[in-house]
């Protein structure tokens, strides 16, 4: 019974029906109905194919195996501000191994070519980690600008370049709707198109706010290839690459919601639609390398285990929560199960073997860029 979730009731209030219409219809008494909800008892199994023809559903779907046609969709939180309070532990374990210096100023003195003092705008800038990574290998006199609608990773991001030598502003707003004073000489978001629920609309506010002949520079991952990005050294790398039902999940999002889960690959398309020219695209070069002969083994292995959540054990119920947001945003019951004792046993082995962890860690991030004319 713990891998099936009765959905009566569900179908029940859907329909507008009292219990007892429901249990004159099929000849049950009002009481057998209340315990099939309680999930105290479950229906007899010859009496499924007729429930679920009343209800006008497949005997899966009654069963709650696979999702309920015309069922609401909940939408994905990852887009709202408070979503986005408490998750700095989370953006810094992240960030901690994402880029190699040597390549971001190989990307602005031999890519785009910034040789003079610019105005930056980050948009979406979290804790300011794009901006503490830029800000050095930019021309002296740059001034750095960064939007966000979460106050507690804006208090992060001015204690992170404050200290330095740069002049820096933050705004606490949103920045699709935010009226901005004054027009920027680069514009960049940094993995922040993957959670909007409306990725061309914040480019083209990223090409508003932008000056003529300035540069537009937006981040962020394919899914697809971020999926493929992690090896651990002793799992089955076929097993950790397996998308259970995770496409149509993503298929599903991006129809409901607009979340484009391959935004980072329609970016440069997007573009030059947009009227942007001379646009290009790179990768970045950043893999992550763990293992025990590295000197930042252990602070690589636990931020990995924090930002992959494996740092925490999960109850049954968060477990069961988890499958049924699944199932809501379009993945079968038995691929959303497998996903959580998937992420059960790689939980298991990399606390068990942490000290000993060896593993590849890719992101996947592409770098578009373009002009505004």
């Amino acid at each position: 019974m713990a891998a099936i979730r009765i959905r009566i009731y569900d179908l029940r209030k859907a329909g507008q029906m009292s219990q007892k219409e429901l249990a004159d219809a099929i000849g049950v008494s009002v009481q057998t109905v209340s315990k099939w909800e309680n999930n105290v008892s479950m229906p007899d199994i010859a009496l499924l194919p007729d429930i679920a023809k009343f209800f006008r559903v497949t005997v899966d779907a009654l069963l709650g195996l696979v999702p309920l046609a015309g069922e609401a969709y909940i939408p994905a939180r990852s887009g709202e501000r408070e979503y986005w309070e408490d998750r700095l532990d989370y953006l810094k374990a992240s960030r901690r191994a994402m880029w190699n210096a040597d390549y971001l100023r190989f990307l602005v003195e031999q890519v785009w070519q910034i040789d003079r003092p610019v105005e930056v705008l980050d948009c979406g800038c979290g804790f300011g980690y794009m901006g503490k990574m830029l800000m050095p290998f930019l021309p002296e006199g740059s001034v750095y600008t960064g939007i966000d609608f979460s106050a507690n990773l804006l208090r992060e991001a001015k204690k992170l370049l404050e200290q330095e030598k740069w002049q820096t502003e933050f705004i606490c707003d949103d920045f699709p709707t935010h009226t901005f004073r004054r027009h920027y000489d680069v514009t960049i978001s940094h993995c922040a198109m993957r959670h909007v629920n409306d990725p061309r609309g914040f480019l083209q506010k990223m090409i508003a706010q932008t000056k003529p002949g300035g540069l537009v520079i937006a981040i962020d991952v394919n899914r697809e290839l971020e999926s493929d990005g992690l090896y651990l050294e002793g799992l089955a790398y076929t097993e950790l690459c397996d998308r259970l039902g995770f496409r149509k999940m993503w298929e599903k999002e991006r129809q409901c919601q607009g979340r484009d889960y391959a935004v980072g690959m329609r970016l440069p398309l997007m573009m030059q639609e947009e009227g942007l020219v001379d646009v290009d695209v790179r990768m970045n070069d950043r893999v992550s390398l763990i293992c025990p002969e590295r000197e930042d083994h252990e602070e690589l292995a636990e931020c990995l285990l924090q930002e992959k959540g494996w740092d925490k054990s999960s109850s049954a119920e968060a477990e069961e929560e988890i499958v049924r947001g699944f199932m809501n945003h379009g993945l079968e019951r038995k691929e959303a199960e497998s996903y959580c004792r998937r992420q059960r046993k790689i939980q298991k082995y990399v606390t068990e073997n942490k000290a000993d962890l060896r593993c590849l860690h890719y992101r996947g991030l592409l770098v578009s860029f373009g002009r505004k004319k």
